[in-house]
């Protein structure tokens, strides 16, 4: 007598992606309202840091030339040399 695997309840989604959520419906937000140390650290997250921004490495020149031509970023200097007194020594031994 083999063994009958049990029927799955109908009212489950069978997969996690089976809730809609996939189908571009957004998920239901929190409509409670924040409390106060939510509030302030929402409005020290709108705050600009101190100091200047830099822009990001990838949206530099470099990047879109070496991802134009498939080819690895130049290097930001002369490899070797990290005055740790920990460079690599190759020897044919």
């Amino acid at each position: 007598m083999s063994a009958q695997p049990e029927t799955p309840d109908p009212s489950l989604p069978d997969t996690g992606m089976a809730t809609g959520n996939d189908e571009g419906e957004p998920g239901h937000p929190d409509s409670r309202p924040l409390a106060k140390d939510e509030r302030r650290l929402l409005k020290q997250l709108r705050k600009p840091g101190d100091g200047t921004a830099e822009p990001a490495v990838e949206d530099g020149p470099a990047v879109a030339a070496a991802a134009a031509d498939d080819a690895p970023l130049p290097a930001e200097h002369a490899a070797g040399g990290n005055a740790d007194g920990l460079d690599a020594e190759f020897t044919d031994r």
